[in-house]
């Protein structure tokens, strides 16, 4: 497991950034999101490129620039992810496009950049349990998960004879920036902290190559889906 060269996108807050602080021990990490990362300056395995991952062209020119310093990808994570709670009917046009082009339509620019690079590794796609369960409020986000846990089987299957697997992780309630006090967090009881969720992810990146984690869903025993 050693030396690997992971990209988290969304990896300036919540579980992006307990990754990159838990992966950076053994690995070369390359953080992808809006917004700079305060441990910048502070990891010598990490490097942080300014990428809106929404945007195609963004997206290229960073896995681009990965390519030409690293000339490799071991192993991506999709992370990124923007959320609302709000009943449809009020929702505006912009939330729409804002959820699913972050959502959905960024870690599909991610991976379609990233195999032109991986020749061999794993793709580990951040869901929900919104995307297995649809979830009144979260229509625009269960969309979102819905149609990444669809695209990340169909892909399954079309790299299912190369070096490279598909891993859909789908957590319920966890803590992190997503929950607010426009979006509050509406269950009782202890949820779920980052550092639980990266310890799974780095037992999905330790397993050996012919094993395929196809989908986990987790969740706070409060919740159930």
């Amino acid at each position: 497991m050693k030396n690997k060269i992971i990209v988290i996108t969304g990896s300036s807050s919540g579980l992006g950034s307990t990754l990159v602080k838990d992966l950076c021990v053994k690995h070369q990490v390359i953080g992808l999101s809006r917004n700079n990362n305060e441990f910048n300056e502070q990891l010598s395995n990490f490097k942080y490129i300014k990428t809106d991952i929404s945007n195609s062209m963004d997206v290229k020119n960073a896995f681009e620039q990965i390519n030409y310093q690293f000339g490799k990808i071991d192993i991506l994570i999709n992370n990124a992810g923007i959320f609302i709670t709000k009943s449809f009917d009020k929702c505006e046009v912009k939330e729409i496009d804002d959820i699913i082009d972050t959502n959905l339509k960024g870690p599909l620019y991610c991976i379609l950049e990233t195999l032109k690079i991986m020749k061999a590794g794993r793709i580990i796609n951040i869901s929900s349990v919104s995307g297995n369960n649809a979830i009144a409020d979260q229509t625009i986000y269960s969309a979102s998960k819905f149609g990444l846990n669809g695209f990340s089987d169909a892909l399954g299957q079309e790299v299912q004879n190369k070096k490279i697997n598909i891993t859909t992780i789908c957590p319920g309630g966890m803590d992190t920036p997503l929950w607010n006090e426009k979006n509050p967090y509406v269950g009782n009881g202890k949820i779920l902290n980052t550092s639980e969720v990266s310890e799974l992810i780095q037992y999905v990146i330790k397993l050996p190559d012919h094993i395929v984690l196809k989908k986990i869903t987790l969740f706070p025993k409060n919740e159930w889906h």
